[in-house]
């Protein structure tokens, strides 16, 4: 299985992750904006997540909330400025109650083999705010939100 590559250089405003995996890019791209597979992939599996909404066009939206095991609710939610898929994705990221946006923009790069590479660039409104995101647990959420998806594409690829 693939790793997933967590890259956040000190005094930059931005986190780089990469993944590849081992399926075609139609498939990772669809996966990745089809509201039907999300709530098995996003988030961290010990809670549920749920898609409020997902327009995958120019100006769509996005909401997607996870809850715990005692019930509480975590949203988070964007807009889309770019979809051109199955190359890219544009689109803001916001945690609801934290007062920070974040730019996204995920790539997926056709390899050899029925592969793909998966890039995803967050720049954050500042280092602080980044760091911040950073020591709250976002790399191990990231490195489980990855794996999951791996294990999602596995199961319906061909």
């Amino acid at each position: 299985m693939s790793k997933t590559t967590i890259i956040a250089e000190p005094n930059k405003q931005e986190v780089i992750i990469n993944r590849v995996f081992g399926a075609p890019r139609e498939l990772v791209s669809h996966m990745w904006t089809d509201a039907a597979y999300i709530p098995e992939w996003w988030g961290p599996s010990k809670m549920s997540t749920m898609v409020d909404s997902l327009e995958a066009k120019k100006g769509g939206i996005w909401r997607y909330i996870s809850q715990d095991s005692e019930g509480n609710k975590y949203a988070y939610n964007g807009v889309f400025h770019e979809v051109l898929l199955p190359e890219r994705l544009v689109h803001t990221y916001e945690f609801e109650g934290v007062p920070a946006v974040g730019l996204v923009t995920v790539t997926f790069d056709e390899l050899p083999g029925n592969r793909t590479n998966l890039t995803e660039t967050t720049i954050y409104p500042s280092v602080e705010i980044r760091d911040g995101a950073l020591q709250s647990g976002m790399t191990e959420g990231i490195v489980e939100l990855m794996d999951r998806f791996a294990l999602l594409l596995n199961k319906h690829s061909i």
